[in-house]
């Protein structure tokens, strides 16, 4: 297996854990970079004393989001290497460097950008913020997109990785049981939503308290953003409708 090794950004808080991960892949005579986070001289100098004079192959990014792209291509250029996202990356996009072969892996729903990589190989997925290693991740209206963002956790799934290096906190080494929890967990916040709205109708403020009931003040608006784009695909699928404000049960999911 590919020597995985990182440097964690000094940007802990709410929403990013102890920091944003880069993540360092050795590939025979070179290495490659996944997420240079965010713009920081003092993460900047971190990564380059952990390099100490190799030679970047690529930059790859997972997604375009303040944590982990904007250090990109001020790392990326004194080494001379490319940096590669979405759109330049496509699915199923093969990254050649060195003597290791990823494979880009579109996962849209977090952002719409969204890039997993994968190390076939190794049974190995960078996850970006797909995945992380503790808690969940965030998927908030405008941009985030539940449906998407499930169908993104089926096609990791499928692959059945065997260890995922997530964009926060530490690897994941019971990987296909993380993903399984991670859908549960969306498809079960899907389902209180559903029954709150049932049990009376009401703003996507109303709703995010009574469903939210025990959240600190500080995290509500992300907790209305999540709960937002969650009633957007209840709407889509036709169990919920939009009143004014307001939003209200048609009736059964599926009926």
């Amino acid at each position: 297996m590919a020597l995985v090794t990182r440097v964690v950004a000094p940007n802990p808080g709410p929403y990013t854990g102890p920091g944003t991960n880069t993540w360092i892949v050795e590939a025979g005579p070179v290495v490659v970079v996944i997420d240079p986070g965010p713009d920081d001289d003092a993460h900047l100098a971190a990564l380059n004393e952990r390099l100490a004079g190799k030679t970047v192959g690529v930059v790859l990014v997972t997604h375009s989001h303040p944590d982990h792209l904007p250090l990109a291509e001020r790392f990326a250029s004194p080494h001379h290497a490319s940096v590669r996202r979405y759109p330049e990356l496509r699915d199923g996009d093969l990254v050649r460097a060195g003597n290791l072969n990823l494979v880009a892996l579109y996962t849209p729903g977090h952002s719409a950008d969204h890039l997993c990589f994968a190390i076939p190989d190794d049974g190995a997925v960078f996850t970006g913020d797909l995945v992380l290693g503790k808690g969940s991740s965030m998927v908030t209206y405008p941009e985030g997109d539940v449906a998407a963002y499930l169908r993104s956790l089926e096609r990791l799934a499928a692959l059945e990785p065997r260890i995922l290096f997530p964009g926060h906190w530490d690897p994941v080494t019971d990987a296909v049981a993380k993903i399984d929890e991670y859908r549960e967990h969306r498809l079960e916040r899907e389902a209180q939503i559903l029954a709150e709205v049932r049990r009376g109708p009401g703003t996507s403020a109303e709703l995010t308290r009574r469903v939210y009931s025990d959240l600190d003040e500080k995290l509500l608006v992300a907790a209305e953003m999540t709960l937002r784009a969650h009633l957007r695909k209840l709407v889509e699928d036709g169990a919920v409708r939009e009143s004014g404000e307001a939003y209200e049960a048609v009736g059964k999911l599926g009926a």
